[in-house]
């Protein structure tokens, strides 16, 4: 069975003068209450996982936030 997570990514600088800028995501959080009201977190441990079920939500979801929809392998 497929599983899902809704995300957005985005650079921050480095601190490393020169060095590649870090990519830092955002996850909608595992102590949200889908469909009443949504946490983000940037921890992936504490990301809310989709199941097939609720794979409408979740694309609901992920359009209202303008993130994205990301299949777990």
């Amino acid at each position: 069975m497929a599983q899902y997570v809704v995300c957005s990514s985005h650079m921050k600088p480095s601190k490393v003068e020169g060095d590649f800028p870090d990519i830092a995501y955002t996850y909608i959080s595992n102590d949200s209450h889908i469909g009443w009201h949504y946490a983000i977190t940037p921890d992936r441990e504490q990301a809310y996982i989709f199941d097939e079920s609720e794979i409408e939500k979740a694309q609901l979801i992920a359009s209202c936030w303008r993130m994205q929809l990301k299949e777990l392998n």
